[in-house]
């Protein structure tokens, strides 16, 4: 079982003192995300800022993930990381579509399976913001593997932070500034747990996280 509560308070606890910056990525990552999403409804156009979105979203993402795993390692919640992902590009973007390839095709099946698949590849961008030398592919085999057991209870710790969400939507979304940093810390949390119960129940090894071993290459 994934201890929610303590998770969730270890967020907390970190982020105290660290609240502005988190205030911070959240802010930036939102504005440009939201400029090119409002790009994109523009006319003749839009199509061009959407495609082009892609190709910023992918490493913000990336650098989310590594400004959070750095945080929860190292307790400095640094700023510029969220451009980390950048540094790695081709990288972030071959996750970001290859990832998000096999949630829709298992989406296509039904609902259920794509949300299955979306919690088994949930530790991939962690898994690469901790060592970029992991190959996109191992990184989502060695989520499946970290999470195999745990995806209900993945499942549960996201619906736990729904009523913030929805007080965060009556703020006219200014909440999401603050439970966006909440919600990354806390999962950086979730991810460490996951990789150090992978490593002593031999499910994973420490070479699968430094990209020293190549899976095999099945789907």
């Amino acid at each position: 079982m994934i201890e929610r509560a303590y998770l969730k308070q270890s967020a907390k606890e970190k982020l105290k003192g660290n609240w502005g910056t988190g205030v911070l990525i959240s802010l930036v990552y939102l504005l440009i995300t939201g400029v090119f999403y409002g790009l994109g409804e523009l006319e003749n156009i839009g199509v061009i800022f959407s495609l082009g979105s892609l190709f910023i979203i992918a490493p913000l993402m990336l650098g989310e993930a590594i400004a959070y795993i750095v945080f929860v390692k190292t307790g400095n919640l640094v700023f510029k990381n969220l451009f980390s992902g950048f540094t790695y590009y081709a990288k972030s973007l071959g996750l970001y579509l290859w990832r998000m390839l096999w949630i829709i095709l298992w989406a296509l099946l039904l609902i259920v399976p794509g949300i299955i698949k979306a919690i088994s590849y949930s530790q991939a961008y962690f898994i690469i913001s901790e060592n970029p030398t992991v190959k996109v592919r191992d990184s989502l085999k060695i989520s499946m593997l970290m999470t195999e057991g745990y995806k209900w209870d993945i499942f549960v710790l996201g619906l736990s932070f729904l009523g913030w969400a929805l007080l965060s939507i009556l703020t006219l979304f200014i909440g999401f500034l603050w439970l966006m940093p909440y919600i990354y810390t806390t999962f950086a949390n979730l991810y460490l747990k996951l990789k150090e119960a992978a490593i002593q129940s031999g499910t994973c090894t420490g070479e699968m996280f430094s990209g020293t071993r190549t899976l095999a290459r099945q789907a």
